[in-house]
């Protein structure tokens, strides 16, 4: 497959027949399979995240999306093709693969636990190329009990330590570009992906409408995936816009927001500078 370049302007659910899933093997659903959402944020957020360059359909996923070219703070915007988000890298034929390779990723952050990717590895996980680093964000599942809403919360609450981690292996020499997912890409991926966004000073609005992209990616068939892998049929993805609103009012009043939080994870602030800066560029 020929990939766009680089842009430099700036421009889990239920399975028809199948088990309730609600971003992963298990939990509720979330309405009709292909319903779609309802516009998210304004006319100018939206046209940054419906940016068609965003979405790239690698074969043996659904939902592998760059963050590149969201406005950020100080008049930049994000790079692109420097931090991906993805859903499980685990049925990506070889040619998929090399794909990501020849994007120039250097590192895959699997944020999903160890008997997830004990029953499907990462394709990833012994490439002599890329660096696989394996941080497993959440200890339990405590959806069933605060449901999507208060697992965002209690990631910024109880899982600092992780998100830490994950900025730290971002910081090394090549630890991007990079590719940070797990089983959909859109809950431990989605509030790992938020923190980062909110640093970089990308306003929460287009947080929130880059967080609802990853019901789209579900809806439509996808046949690149074989049958028998949980995300092979369409999928209605539970990613309701104001759980993510939620989450970021809670990272701001409760932490002070996303370089506060990190920096009482002990990340100094020539850290956090640096990061913010390799993840933005001047805005042309």
């Amino acid at each position: 497959m020929t990939w766009p370049p680089r842009p430099m302007d700036p421009p889990d659910a239920v399975a028809t027949g199948g088990p309730a899933v609600a971003g992963g093997p298990a939990g509720t659903p979330a309405g009709p399979v292909g319903t779609p959402a309802g516009p998210v944020g304004t006319p100018a957020s939206r046209a940054a995240v419906d940016d068609a360059r965003r979405h790239l359909p690698l074969d043996g996923t659904r939902n592998v999306r760059d963050v590149g070219g969201y406005p950020a703070a100080g008049g930049r915007r994000t790079r692109w093709r420097t931090l991906l988000r993805s859903d499980e890298l685990t049925r990506l034929p070889a040619h998929a693969a090399e794909e990501l390779r020849e994007l120039g990723i250097r590192q895959v952050i699997d944020l999903r636990w160890p008997d997830e990717l004990a029953l499907s590895p990462n394709v990833f996980e012994a490439d002599p190329a890329v660096r696989y680093r394996h941080i497993a964000l959440l200890v339990d599942d405590p959806t069933p009990r605060s449901g999507l809403a208060g697992m965002y919360r209690h990631v910024l609450d109880e899982r600092l330590p992780q998100l830490v981690e994950v900025a730290r292996a971002l910081l090394e020499p090549d630890g991007m570009p990079a590719v940070i997912g797990c089983a959909a890409g859109k809950d431990r991926t989605g509030i790992t992906v938020a923190v980062l966004l909110s640093l970089a000073g990308v306003p929460d609005e287009v947080v929130v409408a880059d967080y609802a992209l990853s019901a789209g990616m579900f809806a439509m068939p996808n046949a690149t995936i074989p049958p028998g892998d949980w995300r092979h049929q369409p999928l209605a993805v539970d990613s309701p816009p104001e759980f993510m609103a939620s989450a970021l009012d809670h990272l701001r009043e409760r932490h002070g927001g996303a370089r506060a939080l990190l920096r009482s994870g002990g990340l100094r602030e020539a850290e956090l500078d640096a990061l913010a800066q390799r993840l933005t560029e001047p805005a042309r």
